[in-house]
């Protein structure tokens, strides 16, 4: 619904004053801070309008009045101010990012960190991964009799003591000819039929047990899946019991739980969708326990080969102008440096 331009500016000092303050808002409030040039009883019969159009709600008689979903979702796309980072904060931000080149994990989680501290917001950040992992080399070491551990060497190294009858001897062949098979491919590659192939060249070069190579291959295959899994690092958590909406500790406790639930984190992400800033108000979240909050989100990435994501969460009256610019500034400055460090792998 399109608004007046008188009606677009008693909003916006409407959303403003109430995210600075968290109380419900007045029309002498308003008359007093802005130079709107209007009485306050032009006001109050304006903010009956917004309220009416659902973009106002008066919490309870003889209120002022607070945004509502709508109220601030029209604000984020049509009327919220560009917000500028300060220099001094964008070359920390480079100088603190850039050290942090040759370590991928340290990089996000301090990127993560970084958005917390500028926004004073809970922050959620997702490290890039490969779509799957790939195998580099698998190791089989007889370490006592029946006893082997096998080794899958991927971007970390994972391993696994497995009781199978064979020597030594049978342990170089076999390790052969899993990495002969199997180095280099990812999960997908992994076909029945190469399955077949390993299964059929083990059993004419080896005694094993068709068990033994089954666990070693679920083994392999597990490994290299794993890698896909996105991992997610939360900031600043406790961030939330700042804001008098988390006053009510009942509510604040069930916050605090679903933040560690890793697997709400990991759809909470996923949910949202295309690229650029994506904000969700209120009842705009898929999670029952964030329909009281906001989220606002951005993807960076690396072309095809890795993307991660990072995600505000706070008050529906978060400072979206700052949030929103804050995002942007760290999105850009990891898509250049995971640039140069996937290019210099």
């Amino acid at each position: 619904m399109d608004l007046s331009d008188r009606k677009r500016k008693i909003l916006q000092a409407i959303i403003d004053e109430y995210i600075g303050t968290a109380e419900p808002v007045g029309s002498r409030a308003i008359s007093k801070k802005e130079n709107l040039g209007l009485s306050s009883a032009t006001i109050r019969n304006e903010m009956a309008d917004l309220e009416e159009m659902g973009y106002l709600i008066q919490p309870y008689t003889s209120a002022g009045r607070v945004p509502s979903d709508e109220g601030y979702r029209f604000y984020v796309n049509s009327l919220m101010r560009d917000y500028q980072i300060g220099m001094e904060a964008v070359a920390q931000l480079q100088r603190v990012l850039e050290t942090r080149v040759s370590q991928l994990e340290k990089l996000i989680r301090y990127a993560g960190a970084i958005a917390s501290s500028l926004t004073d917001y809970t922050t959620v950040v997702t490290a890039p991964k490969e779509r799957n992992g790939k195998i580099k080399k698998i190791d089989l070491v007889l370490i006592a009799s029946r006893t082997v551990m096998l080794i899958v060497v991927t971007r970390t190294v994972r391993s696994q003591v497995m009781n199978i009858d064979i020597d030594e001897e049978s342990c170089a062949r076999l390790a052969e000819i899993l990495n002969k098979n199997l180095s280099g491919l990812m999960a997908d590659d992994i076909s029945f039929e190469k399955i077949q192939d390993i299964q059929k060249e083990v059993e004419r070069r080896l005694s094993l047990h068709p068990k033994a190579l089954i666990d070693i291959m679920h083994f392999v295959y597990d490994t290299i899946t794993e890698e896909s899994e996105t991992e997610i690092y939360v900031n600043n958590a406790r961030s939330i019991l700042k804001y008098p909406e988390y006053s009510d500790v009942e509510k604040a406790e069930r916050i605090f739980s679903f933040l560690e639930d890793k697997d709400n984190l990991r759809k909470l992400v996923e949910s949202s969708s295309g690229d650029g800033i994506e904000a969700k108000i209120g009842k705009e979240n898929d999670f029952e326990i964030l329909q009281d909050c906001s989220t606002v989100s951005m993807n960076y990435s690396l072309g095809d080969r890795a993307s991660g994501k990072i995600a505000v969460i706070g008050p529906k009256r978060m400072n979206y102008a700052k949030v929103f610019a804050s995002l942007d500034l760290i999105s850009n400055e990891i898509d250049k440096i995971l640039s140069y460090y996937m290019n210099g792998e």
